[in-house]
């Protein structure tokens, strides 16, 4: 198993593991309430973990790690990012349209944190079909 894949397994568990974490706040204070401590640090959790995986990856396989990628993992990296940003615009629009309609902030937050998560759980899932492809 490459290291880049190897990476996507990772993040997929990291983005699931906060993702479900922040949308059982979310979903125990309701979409309308003020932004819990538990979204941030959800949020939080997942950039120590990105941050922590890197350099764990760098450690145990440094030559892999540092090496570029070649051409079909960049396709990969390119294609699963492009899905992933689609996910993310199709979050974050219609709660930028509800803040828009209905001042409302809080929803607003609660829907672009949680797009956020699955953006990263479709990007990095993505990653792993195409690599197994």
């Amino acid at each position: 198993m490459a290291v880049r894949e190897i990476a996507a397994w990772v993040m997929v568990a990291l983005f699931g593991a906060a993702g479900a974490y922040c949308l059982m706040a979310i979903l125990r204070v309701g979409l309308g309430a003020p932004p819990e401590t538990a979204a941030v640090a959800a949020a939080g959790f997942t950039l120590t973990g990105v941050v922590a995986l890197e350099v764990g990856l760098g450690i145990f396989f440094p030559k892999q790690s540092g090496a570029p990628p070649d051409e079909r993992e960049r396709l990969i990296v390119a294609r699963a990012g492009h899905w992933s940003g689609l996910a993310f615009l199709v979050g974050v629009l219609p709660a930028l349209g509800h803040y828009v309609t209905h001042g409302d902030g809080n929803v607003m937050f609660h829907v672009i944190v949680l797009s956020l998560m699955a953006s990263g759980l479709i990007e990095y899932g993505a990653q792993i079909v195409l690599f197994r492809r």
